[in-house]
């Protein structure tokens, strides 16, 4: 009995932690507030993997800030876009520079030691910010990976 309750915790433990790592675009978002606070008006891409993974209405805040959800702009457009962040699944974007990216669940590993499962995360949304701006630029950012 003891032994059933303890591998039922265990998998409680694993799902609950993977579950709370599911979630880098709401991550990513919050980061961005609060690195940029400045009263110039910004508008934030967000593309589809990033809204999947955390991103909702509740995480908007309001004016500066303006966001933007249209989907299938391709990767090259951006550049001619007037967006002052970009908030995506891609590495690298022409015209813009990667200033940090958020690690989300990728998947669980079996390990040899205590304790036997560990989750295994990846830099999954990266924050852009359009290199045109020079007040981006002038903040401090942790670059990515």
């Amino acid at each position: 009995m003891l032994g059933a309750f303890l591998v039922s915790l265990g998998y409680s433990t694993v799902t609950f932690m993977a579950s709370y790592n599911n979630y880098p675009g709401g991550y990513a978002l919050k980061a961005l507030h609060e690195a940029d606070s400045s009263v110039k008006e910004k508008m934030v891409h967000i593309d589809a993997f990033t809204a999947m993974s955390g991103v909702s209405r509740f995480c908007e805040n309001e004016y500066p800030w303006r966001y933007s959800k249209e989907e299938e702009i391709p990767i090259e457009e951006f550049e001619k876009r007037n967006f002052t962040y970009l908030l995506n699944e891609h590495r690298s974007i022409g015209g813009y520079q990667c200033l940090f990216a958020v690690d989300g669940f990728s998947r669980v590993k079996l390990t040899p030691q205590i304790p036997p499962l560990s989750l295994v995360k990846e830099p999954k949304v990266f924050a852009h910010g359009n290199t045109r701006d020079p007040d981006i630029l002038s903040l401090s950012w942790p670059g990515c990976p």
